[in-house]
């Protein structure tokens, strides 16, 4: 029985100790940061800062950040504004993974990498109201104190002078889900 127990408890430890691991995986850096940026344990994040799985950002008033994901996601983070990092999956051979971060309050501007290119799916952002998929894309989110999430397509757009992909958002409430073609249009949640 006591055998039983020790390779019950080894393998708890390395399940814990594999699931640690995975949590500090550095997925991205401060590649500009201006003011007071902090972590969710209330580190000092400044340029070059590494940003690990799970982290939250947090840019406080005349302060803004600049994240760039090892799939060339940038994220631009406006003052008092926080966001967290909640899943990042990515293989850099097939350029194939998945984003999932949540905004809670504030300003974020988004321009969309490699794991989004394919499908809308690989690019989740949650909001207080609903979610956002995006698909090789610029686009900017606005959350207010109330809840009330505005989602904004920034481009490129079908006849863009880059040759650029147009990309699209969806948008949805957890019920009815909207399409944004065309930049410049926007759409609005509320919680």
């Amino acid at each position: 029985m006591n055998k039983f127990k020790i390779i019950i408890t080894s393998f708890a430890l390395l399940i814990f100790s594999t699931a640690h691991s995975f949590s500090k995986e550095m997925i991205g850096v401060i590649a500009a940061g201006i003011g007071e940026i902090q972590n969710q344990n209330k580190e000092t994040l400044v340029t070059g800062s590494k940003i690990y799985f799970g982290d939250s950002v947090i840019v406080k008033t005349k302060s803004n950040a600049q994240i760039l994901l090892m799939d060339e996601t940038t994220i631009t983070v406006g003052e008092n504004s926080e966001l967290t990092i909640d899943e990042f999956v990515y293989d850099p051979k097939s350029k194939v993974g998945k984003i999932v971060s949540n905004i809670k309050i504030g300003t974020v501007k988004i321009i969309t990498g490699e794991i989004s290119k394919q499908n809308t799916d690989n690019l989740v952002i949650k909001v207080p109201a609903g979610s956002v998929g995006a698909r090789g894309t610029e686009f900017a989110v606005v959350i207010e104190s109330n809840g009330k999430s505005t989602i904004v397509l920034l481009g490129p757009g079908p006849d863009n002078t880059l040759g650029l992909i147009p990309g699209n958002l969806q948008v949805s409430d957890g019920v009815n889900t909207v399409d944004i073609v065309r930049p410049g249009f926007q759409s609005v949640v509320f919680k």
